[in-house]
């Protein structure tokens, strides 16, 4: 019984529809090439608009200061940039290591061209990095947008090479 009545419903479905699909033919409801199909689905969804304003990839910062190597004496330094073409705020990393992994400080919404870094140890190499961002368009910031540059904060005592003698202190009378 169940199998006549799924028998009946298929046949009441093919003859309904037969007809519309013969009017139809081979190219479908009254399309008759790509293009027209492609106006016809764009005007059900239209192309997404492009942004200029938040294509505009800011302009790579120059830094001036310190310059690269420089020696820091005491225990900050301002960092000093060029501004940059189309850039709006700055993003600044300090760190103890060329691949930025230790950082030391950070700002990703710097507006000025300077950034004061403060508590530096002696005896170290300090790596710092610049990038222009424009807030509304992150989606472009990349790693390679950054200026780079380092400066050292040399050591209060060195340690002598193996073999040479060390210096006497300053209140023991040399012999």
């Amino acid at each position: 019984m169940k199998i006549f009545a799924s028998l009946i419903a298929f046949a009441f479905t093919l003859a309904l529809t037969a007809p519309v699909v013969a009017s139809e033919g081979h190219s479908g409801p009254n399309i008759h090439t790509k293009e027209e199909l492609g106006k016809k689905m764009n005007s059900l969804f239209p192309p997404k608009q492009m942004d200029k304003e938040a294509q505009t990839v800011p302009a790579k910062p120059e830094l001036t200061s310190p310059e690269y190597f420089a020696a820091i004496k005491g225990e900050t330094v301002t960092l000093k940039w060029k501004e940059a073409k189309d850039a709006q705020e700055y993003h600044v990393q300090v760190a103890t290591d060329a691949n930025f992994k230790w950082l030391v400080a950070e700002d990703q919404h710097v507006k000025a061209t300077t950034f004061d870094v403060a508590k530096l140890e002696a005896g170290k190499h300090y790596f710092w990095r610049v990038a222009s961002v424009r807030p509304n368009n992150w989606s472009t910031f990349r790693k390679s947008y950054f200026a780079m540059s380092m400066f050292e904060t040399p050591g209060a005592a060195t340690v002598p090479a193996a073999g040479e003698p060390k210096a006497p202190a300053a209140d023991t009378p040399a012999k």
